[in-house]
């Protein structure tokens, strides 16, 4: 089965060494700063407000409203920021800590569910390290298999609520940047 040169540059582009998050991140506590903070215990959820930072190691998630969901063990599950835009960086096993080695996305939304440890991003979505990175209207990265899926809304599609953006018509963007010798 021949592939399209699009998936092609997206398998070049993951198959690139250093596609996994630090794994000591998770390791580190977490810590949250917002302007304000909504907890419901018997919903299992938090709302942050205004210019929310979330630090876990190398980990930082940037939005002006974020939502954390969690089981019923009390254990965080799901995330979703919202911002012009979400912001999302990560250092990645087995770089040095330069800023042209930080994995990063930003979105007009960005969910995170832990149990998938799954980033889907949506709305004027790009991921990337380094010059490399691809840029879409829905960006689904699966970072235990190191996998992404990117894709761009159809004309004459119907509004994705979740991406909270009307749909445009578009492309992914792939750049590669040449492998240094």
């Amino acid at each position: 089965m021949k592939l399209p040169t699009t998936e092609l540059l997206l398998l070049a582009l993951l198959a690139a060494p250093g596609a996994r998050a630090l794994t000591t991140d998770r390791e580190q506590p977490i810590e949250i700063e917002a302007d304000s903070a909504d907890a419901d215990d018997a919903k299992k959820i938090t709302i942050y407000k205004g210019d929310v930072v979330i630090t876990q190691g190398t980990l930082r998630i940037t939005g002006e409203h974020v939502t954390i969901r969690y089981d019923a063990n009390g254990d965080f599950s799901e995330l979703i920021s919202l911002g012009t835009p979400a912001r999302f960086r990560q250092l990645p096993d087995g770089k040095p800590d330069a800023e042209q080695n930080y994995q990063r996305a930003r979105a007009s939304r960005m969910e995170y569910y832990k149990d998938k440890d799954t980033i889907v991003l949506l709305g004027n979505a790009i991921y990337g390290q380094g010059g490399d990175q691809v840029a879409a209207d829905r960006i689904d990265y699966d970072s235990k298999n190191s996998r992404m899926k990117a894709r761009t809304v159809t004309a004459g599609a119907k509004k994705d609520p979740a991406a909270g953006t009307p749909p445009q018509k578009g492309r992914v963007r792939i750049t590669i940047q040449p492998k240094k010798k």
